[in-house]
């Protein structure tokens, strides 16, 4: 018999079905605006801070630099983003948000917020901040993480 902790009681596990589930209710509310959670996290994140490379934004969706720059060529041929050389690095290319990308995260912003407030909603006002500084930890746990020599599944 083994002396593993059942699924269901693994973190690892329960913070994926968390999620999941948070995805697929992106995904909804976005849906009507044409956009993607990872358009829309790409669009978030240039609107915060602008002239970010591939990999600054590929970080920020939790998605590989490749995929970005798929994400990136859809929002710049509708007008969403802009990209231009990186004065200082040669090949580097910089992506801004454009008036049109503005319009359309804020109207992801509204679309969201409702699902934000589902997740806030679930804990008790004054656990809101403990929440957050123990997702904070347990990003900085894997962040960390170095297996040691011999953890390996055999």
């Amino acid at each position: 018999m083994s002396m593993h902790k059942p699924i269901n009681r693994r973190i690892g596990y329960r913070l994926k079905v968390a999620q999941h589930a948070l995805h697929r209710r992106m995904e909804e509310a976005l849906r009507p605006l044409g956009m993607t959670p990872a358009q829309y996290a790409v669009l978030s994140a240039l609107e915060e801070k602008p002239d970010q490379t591939n990999a600054d934004l590929a970080e920020a969706a939790f998605m590989t630099a490749q995929s970005m720059q798929g994400v990136l060529s859809k929002l710049e041929k509708a007008d969403l983003v802009r990209r231009e050389p990186d004065r200082h690095h040669g090949r580097r290319q910089l992506a801004r948000i454009t008036q049109s990308g503005r319009a359309l995260v804020e109207r992801g912003h509204r679309a969201v917020e409702p699902v934000e407030g589902s997740l806030e909603q679930a804990l008790d006002p004054l656990d809101l901040e403990t929440a957050l500084n123990l997702m904070a930890r347990l990003k900085d746990a894997m962040t960390d993480y170095k297996p040691a020599i011999g953890d390996h599944a055999r």
